[in-house]
């Protein structure tokens, strides 16, 4: 930036979204975290979206006849009290639980993001007043908000995701409004308010950028924890309601005859099992590529 004959050099963003390309996209398959998330969830998001086109009997379709089936060919996860096929109930409900898990991570990044960054670059008044309301959010344990959101405002795939992204965007506001208050102290900083740097621009190209690689790892975990949260609230007969499936109600569904059909619950939750375990390495390898101090 140039003010007249003198000169300031500020310092390049740590990370900038415009250079997320082939180097960080390469580095990202070649670590081993990554990697693995990779060839867990890929074929799970195959299977899933697939399924329609698939030779299997459609979700809902009952068959007393085939009523609690072992596992086979014909039926590889076997099948439900109903004669319904637990594999093609469950590819469905894989379906839902991506679809609330994606959703909710981007709408809690995105909030985050903008209640954090102005609640930690202007402070004072605004900064008080955001945290005593994320304060009063984060006093409630996230599973407990969110059941009492969702009974509010009734089960269904749209208050679930609802309810999650609510119940998970406080913390994702705090992390960033702390990431932006150690950014606050940087030289580059510093130096682009010497200039009188408007504070839009300063927040848009300086401030905004260098707090997306750990938003982007909060936002892997949160939608791990969201399809956590989804399937805790199915169990519960609070998220999504059936005969739609769901991994929760599917998982519910299974408990009366774990004895003598025991894959009803225990195959869609290990499942639920890869999903996440999937979602935490990938957020790990996203931390190790983005930060430079891990990839040093």
């Amino acid at each position: 930036m140039e003010t007249g004959t003198s000169t300031v050099v500020t310092q390049q963003p740590l990370f900038e979204p415009s250079r997320l390309r082939l180097p960080y996209l390469n580095a990202l398959i070649r670590n081993k975290q990554a990697r693995w998330a990779i060839l867990l969830l890929i074929p799970l998001l195959l299977l899933a979206w697939l399924a329609p086109i698939l030779p299997l009997s459609p979700p809902l379709e009952s068959n007393v006849r085939a009523s609690l089936h072992a596992p086979s060919l014909q039926h590889p996860f076997g099948t439900d009290k109903l004669g319904r096929d637990v594999l093609s109930r469950t590819l469905a409900g894989i379906r839902v639980s991506l679809l609330v898990g994606i959703t909710v991570s981007v709408l809690a990044m995105a909030g985050g993001m903008l209640v954090g960054t102005l609640s930690g670059f202007f402070g004072r008044r605004v900064d008080r007043t955001v945290m005593a309301v994320v304060d009063i959010f984060l006093s409630f344990p996230s599973l407990l908000l969110a059941i009492g959101l969702v009974a509010t405002l009734g089960a269904g795939t749209l208050p679930v995701i609802i309810a999650i992204t609510i119940a998970d965007l406080p913390r994702m506001i705090r992390l960033q409004r702390s990431v932006v208050l150690s950014l606050k102290s940087r030289a580059f900083i510093d130096a682009a308010r010497i200039v009188s740097a408007p504070k839009s621009w300063l927040m848009r190209k300086h401030i905004m950028p260098n707090t997306l690689a750990p938003m982007l790892v909060a936002g892997s975990i949160t939608a791990a924890n969201a399809i956590l949260t989804e399937a805790a609230l199915s169990f519960l007969g609070l998220g999504i309601t059936p005969p739609a499936p769901s991994l929760g109600n599917i998982i519910h569904d299974g408990q009366m005859y774990l004895q003598q059909a025991w894959w009803i619950s225990v195959l869609p939750g290990m499942v639920i099992l890869l999903i996440t375990i999937s979602l935490h390495f990938f957020s790990d390898g996203i931390r190790i590529v983005l930060d430079p101090k891990s990839r040093q």
